[in-house]
């Protein structure tokens, strides 16, 4: 539990970037967005705790994306809250601290990426045109069955 409350140092950094970053994009005032910061860091927190007692395999990002789905279910009584608060901070400026976090994050394991070697970008550019090719496919079935294409 010290461990998730610890994590929640470094979450409250990127969330804060986020939405500063959100603030200098479309000038939203930076104060007007505290219920989005409310809500992704319980979110966040949720999932942090979920992790630590759940003996599970699964990354602590795949238990926020559960307890988001589960929050934003239409019976729920905090969905309107949470999305309306969360639809304030658009996705890239999530994106700008959480690709900042990945590169320190990798930034420290240059030892490791340097025995991986080539392979790392042979695994890099297998897995980049299966989600191209994935998402196209998905794209041209989901089209097809409504008549677009």
């Amino acid at each position: 539990m010290l461990k998730s409350i610890d994590d929640m140092k470094f979450v409250f950094l990127a969330l804060f970037l986020a939405i500063f970053t959100q603030t200098v994009t479309d000038g939203t005032p930076l104060f007007s967005m505290w219920d989005s910061f409310i809500a992704m860091s319980i979110i966040v927190f949720l999932s942090l705790v979920a992790k630590h007692y759940l003996d599970s395999p699964l990354p602590t990002f795949a238990y926020a994306t559960i307890i988001g789905i589960v929050i934003c279910l239409p019976d729920t009584i905090v969905r309107i809250f949470v999305l309306d608060s969360i639809g304030k901070v658009g996705f890239l400026s999530c994106c700008v601290p959480l690709l900042a976090f990945a590169g320190l994050s990798v930034g420290g394991r240059m030892e490791e990426l340097k025995k991986l070697s080539w392979k790392i970008i042979v695994l890099f550019l297998v897995v980049s045109t299966s989600c191209f090719f994935g998402a196209s496919l998905i794209a041209q079935i989901g089209f097809s069955m409504k008549g677009i294409i």
